[in-house]
C-alpha cells in the first residue's frame, strides 16, 4: 500500500471507496525501521508538512495502513450509502486530525517538534483505529444489541426512554427547546457532536433546523407548532411556501419529545423522523 494512506487525505472519494470495496486485510504491525530512502524522496513532494511527516515516518505509515484495514473491514459490513458516510466521518476525523496535531515546515526541521508531533499524530490514528474496529463489531451483534449510532452505513436503531417524566419545578413550554442542540450518546447522556458541523437548532421563531452530513434526511427545516406541551411531543411542520400556501395543516416532518430536568441545562430532546424514514435520536443542550 502507497505511504500515501487514507490517513494521509490525499485518496480521493472514488479511490476510496475502492479501498471500502476490497476484502479485509490482516493489520500491520506496526514498523520501526526508516522508510526507503526512494519512499523518503517522494515524501518531498507531499502537499502540506503534514502529509510529509505522515509519510516519511515509518510508524505513521505502518499506523495508517492499519487504519486502512479498519476502514475496510467496516466498508465490507454496508452498501454503496454506507461507504459514502464512512468517508465523510473520515473527511471530518482528518481536519479534527489536523486541528488537534498540527505540523509545520519548522517542525520538520526539529528533531524534538518531531518526535511530538509524530506521537500526536501516532495517537489520534489508533484511537481512530479502534473506534472503526469497534464500529465493525457492533455491526457483528444482532440488531437489538445496537446501540444508537447515526450514520449512513446502517439504519440507525433507537427507542425513545418510556420512563415516565418525573415532576419537574419549573413549567416546560415551547419556548424552553430555543437553542442549538447536539446529539447524545444514549448511554451517558453525554454529547457527541460538536455542534458545528452536526446540530438541531431552534430559533424564538420556531423555526427549527437540523444539520448532519451522515444522516440522509438532513438537513431538515421545519416549525414548531404556536402551541403544544413538548413534555407530551409536538410535531415539526414544514415551512409554508410565500406564495401558494393552504390553509390545510400539512403532514408533519418529525415529531419532538422534550425529557425536561429541574435545570434546563440538562434537559433531553427526542427527535423522531416521520415515516418511511426511520431516523430518531436524542439531544442534549449544546455547552
Amino acid at each position: 500500500m502507497s505511504a500515501l494512506s487514507l490517513m494521509s487525505g490525499l485518496v480521493t472519494a472514488g479511490s476510496m471507496l475502492a479501498v471500502l470495496a476490497l476484502a479485509v486485510p490482516a493489520a500491520p504491525a506496526l514498523a520501526e525501521t526508516p522508510v526507503a530512502d526512494t519512499a523518503a524522496a517522494n515524501c518531498d513532494a507531499a502537499g502540506t508538512p503534514s502529509a510529509q511527516l505522515l509519510c516519511r515516518d515509518a510508524g505513521l505509515v505502518a499506523a495508517g495502513e492499519a487504519m486502512d484495514a479498519a476502514l475496510a473491514a467496516l466498508g465490507a459490513t454496508t452498501d454503496a450509502a454506507g461507504l459514502t458516510a464512512i468517508e465523510a466521518g473520515q473527511t471530518v476525523w482528518r481536519a479534527r486530525r489536523d486541528d488537534a496535531c498540527p505540523v509545520t515546515a519548522a517542525d520538520l526541521a526539529d528533531a524534538k517538534a518531531t518526535k511530538s508531533r509524530t506521537d500526536c499524530l501516532l495517537r489520534v490514528t489508533r484511537q481512530r483505529t479502534a473506534a472503526l474496529e469497534s464500529e465493525r463489531q457492533a455491526r457483528s451483534r444482532p440488531v437489538a444489541d445496537l446501540p444508537l449510532a447515526v450514520t449512513g452505513a446502517a439504519a440507525p436503531r433507537f427507542v425513545a426512554p418510556q420512563t415516565p417524566v418525573p415532576p419537574i419545578s419549573r413549567r416546560a413550554t415551547l419556548s424552553v427547546l430555543t437553542g442549538r442542540w447536539a446529539k447524545a450518546d444514549p448511554n451517558d447522556r453525554t454529547a457527541i457532536d460538536d455542534c458545528r458541523t452536526s446540530y438541531l437548532e431552534i430559533g424564538a421563531d420556531r423555526t427549527l433546523s437540523a444539520v448532519d452530513a451522515r444522516v440522509p434526511e438532513f438537513p431538515l427545516t421545519g416549525r414548531l407548532p404556536t402551541e403544544g406541551d413538548p413534555v407530551q411531543q409536538v410535531p415539526v411542520q414544514p415551512l409554508q411556501p410565500a406564495e401558494g400556501a393552504t390553509d390545510a395543516v400539512p403532514a408533519p416532518l418529525a415529531t419532538l419529545r422534550l425529557l425536561p430536568a429541574d435545570s434546563a441545562r440538562f434537559d433531553r430532546l427526542i427527535l423522531r423522523m416521520a415515516a418511511p424514514a426511520t431516523f430518531a435520536a436524542e439531544f442534549v443542550r449544546c455547552r
